[in-house]
């Protein structure tokens, strides 16, 4: 526990504002108002922040913030701490003129502004700033992996179910995490790979719901509905609602009518969030033939937006797909151009038209650099997922069985963009580490993890990976 915050929480003990008891077996606190508070809140003068500790900690952490005009109503004050991208609000737990007690909110790691108001009268900013530390883990979540063998694209053995421990995964190109503990996996290529999994923690168990050729789905901001659509024409789009126990219901189809190939085409739907689609109603995708388009789920209209985009590439696949409800735009990976795109709509609406732009990597450089924007390189980007934060997290894959890449162990990592600044990180996954069961897991970058294919954010701190060969899903948690 750090000194100073011990000395400080007796001087308050001291002067009667707070009662505090403390156990050095288990590092708890308990506060207590005291029986006299202070001054009532006067909104004809402003409210100041004199300082506050600890300076630096992480979520949940107890902090102290001295100053004056707080009042004496918990209730009326609001704390926040800003990472550069949005207010967190704190938990406010104790107000007393002089000094407010609060718990730190899940934010960016980095430095952050504390704000003060009272009654909801003008803020108060600290003039230093609060260093906060996530807290990350890898671990494992459901799947036997290939420890009962090299098991065949449609050997028995390849998609069990069962329990989470025992059931087995093959080839799962798409994920999404619904919250709770509850996940849906979808593949596509040979028949052991084409199935939608449903995972649920709390009932230790692994069931499949359909068996369909089906890439990344969409899912709506409540995450109670789930879209998804044959990879291939004919371009089935079917629905998974909770109020339904998630089982499939064919709404229609995807019509493209510049569609020339046949293989490979739609990878990933994408539903905006609400303030951007009140209704929930559309479902984007980016067509392999650089055409852009819209399914309407209520109507069943296809709209194709933009065709011949001019700054995408030609691809062999369809490319994953998510859309930045911060900056409003959506962004896809083509992991044989080893690089990241960004479109964004030309008119005032989305069905006005698009356009596209490198965002990161470089077609001509396939290999895993971190670092600035403009100086990162990727290596295989595959799915990627957005969390409440505006970043960015892509999987990096590292197989080779089409042959794209000519440079081995480059992989088998998840990569993040910040929203804030544009960096390039990796944040879990050892580059090129590959392995059989059990793999290690626990401290991100020294977790390994197998050909991780796609990735999504449940919203409550977790990330879901699919990893790609015969393998394991895995959940890598930040808070």
């Amino acid at each position: 526990m750090n000194k100073k915050l011990l000395v400080f929480l007796s001087g308050i003990f001291l002067s009667g504002l707070f009662v505090c008891s403390y156990s050095c077996q288990d590092e708890t606190y308990e506060f207590k108002q005291a029986q006299v508070g202070g001054d009532p809140h006067n909104p004809a003068l402003p409210v100041e922040i004199t300082g506050f500790i600890p300076d630096s900690g992480r979520i949940r952490e107890r902090v102290l913030i001295s100053g004056s005009n707080f009042g004496t109503d918990a209730s009326q004050v609001e704390v926040v701490f800003n990472d550069g991208v949005a207010d967190r609000k704190a938990n406010v737990i104790n107000v007393n003129g002089t000094t407010i007690y609060c718990l730190v909110p899940k934010q960016s790691s980095g430095s952050n502004q504390i704000k003060v108001s009272v009654a909801g009268g003008s803020a108060a900013t600290a003039s230093k700033t609060f260093g906060y530390t996530a807290r990350e883990t890898v671990s494992w979540f459901a799947g036997a992996g290939n420890a009962n063998g090299n098991y065949g694209a449609t050997s028995a053995n390849a998609a069990l179910d069962g329990p989470l421990a025992s059931a087995t995964f093959f080839k799962p190109q798409g994920i999404v995490a619904l919250g709770g503990g509850q996940v849906m996996t979808f593949g596509f290529h040979q028949g052991a790979a084409a199935r939608t999994r449903f995972i649920s923690e709390p009932d230790n168990q692994v069931i499949t719901l359909q068996y369909a050729y089906m890439g990344k789905p969409a899912v709506n901001e409540d995450k109670t509905i789930v879209y998804n659509t044959y990879v291939n024409p004919m371009h089935t789009v079917y629905r998974y609602q909770k109020a339904n126990g998630w089982a499939a219901e064919n709404i229609g189809a995807i019509v493209v009518p510049s569609e020339v190939t046949l293989d490979h085409q739609i990878r990933t739907l994408v539903m905006q969030d609400k303030a951007h689609d009140p209704n929930q109603e559309w479902l984007y995708f980016c067509h392999r033939e650089q055409i852009f388009g819209r399914y309407n789920v209520n109507t069943g209209v296809t709209q194709e937006i933009s065709t011949g985009i001019t700054g995408l590439p030609t691809a062999n696949f369809g490319g994953y797909m998510v859309y930045d409800r911060f900056k409003d735009c959506f962004y896809v990976s083509y992991h044989a151009s080893y690089s990241i795109y960004k479109i964004t709509k030309t008119g005032a609406n989305w069905g006005d038209g698009v356009q596209a732009v490198l965002y990161a990597g470089d077609p001509l450089a396939a290999r895993v650099v971190d670092g600035a924007l403009a100086d990162a390189r990727f290596f295989r980007p595959m799915g990627m997922c957005m969390d409440d934060e505006g970043n960015l997290y892509i999987c990096e894959d590292n197989s080779q069985d089409w042959g794209q890449n000519n440079v081995a162990n480059q992989g088998d990592v998840i990569r993040k963009i910040s929203g804030i600044d544009g960096y390039v990180s990796t944040v879990a996954g050892m580059l090129g580490v590959e392995g059989p069961p059990p793999r290690v897991k626990g401290e991100p970058l020294r977790s390994v993890l197998l050909d991780p294919s796609d990735i999504s954010y449940d919203g409550e701190g977790n990330f879901y990976i699919a990893e790609w060969w015969e393998s394991q899903i895995c959940k890598y948690s930040v808070e």
